[in-house]
């Protein structure tokens, strides 16, 4: 008799437990934080705060495009090229020099 008790109480505790454990499910958007050990256990999350920047209603890709596209200055693109070919040789002979 006293095994077929404990066996009900057993059985009824089964049944009780999973109505203890019932909670409201609250879903939220997932949200993952990955680390190291190495790094301090420290975690500050910020509320979003409104920019004082206009939104932007579209890519300014048109500014870019046209800026490529603009005819070029001869005199202005060969002084240009002097002065690329002007640093890579002092950056050749700075390099060379340190060896």
């Amino acid at each position: 008799m006293k095994h077929l008790i404990n066996v009900f109480v057993f059985l009824s505790g089964l049944v009780i437990m999973p109505l203890s454990f019932a909670e409201e499910v609250i879903e939220m958007d997932a949200l993952s934080i990955i680390g190291n050990k190495e790094l301090p256990n420290v975690l500050y999350i910020l509320p979003w705060k409104q920019t004082d920047l206009p939104e932007m209603l579209e890519l300014p890709l048109s500014n870019l495009i046209d800026g490529a596209l603009q005819p070029i200055d001869r005199p202005t693109t060969l002084r240009q090229i002097y002065y690329k070919q002007d640093i890579n040789k002092k950056t050749q002979v700075s390099q060379t020099g340190r060896k």
